[in-house]
């Protein structure tokens, strides 16, 4: 009697090992995303000003990345990130704040509705959910200006030798070129991603492409260096 219910309860254990082999073909994938360990996560805090670009950093109240890319001939126009997540209520968010030269943002009312990455360009995160905008506005970088130049005069009508290099007296001569007012045109808005962690998680580790859209159908082009998208990627695993 013992023998039979040992090999009747092996039996059993058979089937339930089978059944739970089977049923496990049918659990639902979802992203899984890289834990954070405790030595990576920072714990000073530091204002989002004096925080490192594209390293994950802590605020006191939220974890953040931040990233800019600009043009070379002007830092000061490009377009500037700040993605943040809280660590009670896990909530994520991305703040952008752009400042450009694209005369058709400066039509009223204008302001930036989406973000999308990309890498070949193929889309691989959408980022549209509005928190709060700030529409866009016009920005003066300069006032306009009169900028006198100096030019060589011709050395075979002076008293010097012609064939040496202009003397001091040679560039007597000045002209005055006028330096037009240059503007820019730059607004606020801040998106919840909290919905778009798993997808975050599985970007690829290199620079991407970044495409803003805003409410006039105008487009914008710019990039995310490879150490933000990997810093990103630190910053959503934190408390999973």
């Amino acid at each position: 009697m013992y023998l039979f219910s040992k090999m009747r309860l092996s039996g059993i254990k058979k089937q339930f090992s089978k059944i739970a082999i089977a049923c496990s073909f049918f659990i639902p994938f979802a992203p899984v995303l890289a834990p954070v360990y405790a030595a990576e996560i920072p714990v000073k805090p530091v204002s989002i000003a004096q925080a490192p670009y594209s390293k994950l950093f802590f605020t006191g109240s939220v974890y953040a990345v931040k990233d800019k890319d600009y043009a070379s001939s002007n830092s000061s126009i490009g377009f500037f990130t700040v993605w943040s997540k809280n660590p009670v209520n896990n909530d994520i968010q991305v703040g952008v704040r752009y400042h450009l030269q694209d005369k058709y943002l400066r039509e009223p009312g204008t302001y930036l509705t989406g973000m999308t990455l990309l890498t070949n360009n193929q889309p691989l995160l959408s980022i549209n959910q509005v928190i709060k905008e700030a529409h866009t506005r016009k920005e003066t970088l300069h006032p306009g200006y009169y900028q006198t130049t100096a030019f060589a005069a011709d050395p075979f009508w002076i008293e010097s030798d012609p064939f040496s290099y202009p003397t001091y007296y040679d560039w007597a001569n000045e002209a005055s070129i006028y330096v037009p007012p240059a503007h820019d045109y730059t607004g606020f808005t801040r998106f919840d991603i909290s919905r778009l962690a798993g997808a975050i998680a599985q970007l690829p580790n290199q620079t991407l492409d970044v495409q803003l859209t805003f409410n006039n159908g105008e487009t914008e082009h710019w990039q995310l260096g490879k150490g933000t998208v990997q810093a990103l990627k630190q910053l959503v695993a934190i408390n999973q």
